[in-house]
């Protein structure tokens, strides 16, 4: 078998592209499973904004930033060596699961952390939030086929990689503010 040239790849990625957009606007676009994505997309930043710290706003949102850029980069990652896919998705040319990496993640892991002092009560409720999504969330999202395990990918391994996410979030986010002011 020959290498394949980047024209040669171009034209497969090129290809694919177009069938995902079809399958998008022929399969997806306002489908109940397009809708759900689309409500849990724009619900979680009102309750967010209704909620959150105002004298903590800074402190907030770029933790927020960081959540959303962390969980986009590990999504892009996991899909992109196959791990895991979403047949279904909001936007056809945006990253893989916009609703879970930019919303639902960052906007639960900002609330935990802004209601949560103490790394004993920030872990306890990382941990629920990571049992909710993994062994909750994700088998309801496999169940109408949002979500698709590939390979050796199991929930366990999302509960376990969720909450080594939040903890890393936490102390990344704790550094930050110990060199930094808000």
């Amino acid at each position: 078998m020959t290498t394949p040239s980047y024209e040669d790849i171009y034209r497969l990625h090129d290809d694919v592209n177009d069938k995902g957009f079809y399958h998008w606007y022929y399969d997806d676009l306002f489908a109940l499973t397009w809708w759900v994505l689309f409500f849990a997309t724009i619900v979680p930043y009102f309750i967010w904004w209704r909620i959150v710290d105002r004298k903590r706003l800074m402190e907030m949102t770029s933790f927020g930033l960081f959540s959303a850029t962390l969980a986009s980069f590990l999504d892009v990652i996991g899909v992109t060596i196959g791990l895991w896919g979403y047949p279904d998705k909001l936007i056809p040319v945006l990253p893989p699961l916009l609703p879970a990496d930019l919303v639902i993640i960052p906007v639960s892991s900002m609330l935990i952390y802004q209601y949560t002092t103490k790394w004993s009560s920030y872990i306890l409720f990382y941990l629920l939030f990571s049992l909710l999504l993994a062994f909750i969330v994700e088998p309801i999202f496999s169940y109408y086929d949002m979500y698709i395990a590939h390979k050796w990918w199991t929930h366990t391994y999302s509960f376990f990689g969720l909450v080594l996410y939040g903890c890393y979030l936490r102390v990344f986010i704790k550094f930050i503010r110990a060199n930094h002011s808000f």
